[in-house]
């Protein structure tokens, strides 16, 4: 993760602690983030709460662990690194953001980024929660250097912060896609990658830690080709294996039933198989020919070369059963999208 430290807000762990009034608190964090932990746990401890870490990964604000905090009796989470993806959960959440202390690793960049830019006059800015807190300044050192810059709105539930990206949720961007010619996506190329998928904008992947700055095109490209290949293999195959995850964010029940129902007018066989992580063994060494994916989108995008057989996103399964032309996904830019296009 680098030096950076992230910022652990102890006032509003007080402040929960003091409304929620907790016994045993479960504490959640990413790999990259886990260094937060031990701050949160010696702020428990002189609170007299019994604190448990989760070894668990987590990939989102969708994926808490509270069958976990359910296992061990625990009267709430406190999970680092995302915000909060749904409306409300059954036991108590504080969300920390895990935002980093010092934006001089994105501010340096910035020479870099403006020569990437050169061409370009309104850009778009957004960022992944970590880096929220220092797009204004980042906004400033490009309006110096002469462009109209744009950052974008909080939209919904899932984006709290202005500029706000999630893997699964470009909402921020798109609020502002209209009146930008580009744009610029701090944090990690998989948000910038994301971003490319459901914009018709062209984006700059900006990493502070690596110090990079990369345009997403060639590998947009890259995953378009990818994709489509994977839905003509999908169009071969009989036996289809359609995943649900058990999260509490990645959980579509009713998508997978209307999947399987279309599926099964088309001539496939189609169940629908219950799991908690999509793994090698289970895509391997199961008896279906191929997948549909109703879990984390990006499941389809990042993890699919880890396996052998397509796992399809809905939009995709639309286009393999000739229901959608694969341009009408590419123009429409519904690539992320966990839902059934109107055809």
């Amino acid at each position: 993760m680098g030096s950076n430290e992230v910022v652990v807000p102890t006032e509003r762990i007080e402040e929960w602690i003091d409304s929620v009034k907790p016994r045993r608190i479960l504490v959640q964090a990413p790999l990259g983030l886990r260094n937060a932990i031990p701050l949160i746990i010696n702020v428990l401890d002189r609170r007299g709460v019994e604190a448990y870490v989760s070894m668990s990964p987590t990939w989102g604000g969708c994926d808490v662990a509270v069958r976990e905090a359910r296992d061990i009796d625990a009267d709430g989470i406190i999970h680092v690194g995302h915000t909060q993806f749904l409306a409300s959960h059954p036991l108590p959440i504080l969300f920390i953001e895990g935002w980093y202390s010092d934006p001089e690793p994105l501010l340096r960049l910035a020479p870099k980024v403006v020569e990437l830019l050169r061409g370009y006059s309104k850009v778009g800015l957004g960022a992944t929660v970590q880096w929220t807190t220092h797009l204004s300044k980042f906004a400033d050192e490009l309006r110096n250097a002469g462009f109209s810059v744009l950052i974008g709105a909080q939209e919904g539930i899932r984006i709290i912060h202005s500029g706000q990206v999630l893997g699964c949720d470009y909402s921020s961007l798109k609020s502002v896609e209209g009146n930008v010619d580009c744009f610029v996506v701090i944090g990690s190329v998989f948000h910038a990658l994301g971003a490319g998928l459901v914009s018709d904008r062209r984006v700059l992947s900006v990493e502070p830690e690596s110090q990079r700055a990369t345009w997403m095109d060639d590998m947009v490209r890259k995953i378009y080709s990818q994709r489509y290949a994977n839905i003509r293999r999908f169009k071969e195959s009989r036996r289809i294996g359609i995943i649900v995850s058990v999260k509490p964010g990645q959980m579509h029940l009713g998508l997978a039933r209307k999947l399987k129902s279309l599926l099964e007018r088309h001539g496939y066989d189609a169940d629908i198989l219950i799991t908690d992580e999509v793994s090698e063994p289970l895509i391997m060494e199961s008896r279906y020919d191929a997948y549909v994916n109703t879990a984390c989108p990006r499941l389809s995008i990042e993890d699919q070369a880890r396996f052998s057989k397509p796992l399809l996103l809905p939009s995709e399964v639309m286009v393999a059963i000739g229901r959608l032309k694969w341009e009408e996904i590419i123009g429409k830019k519904i690539y992320l999208s966990l839902s059934l296009p109107e055809v």
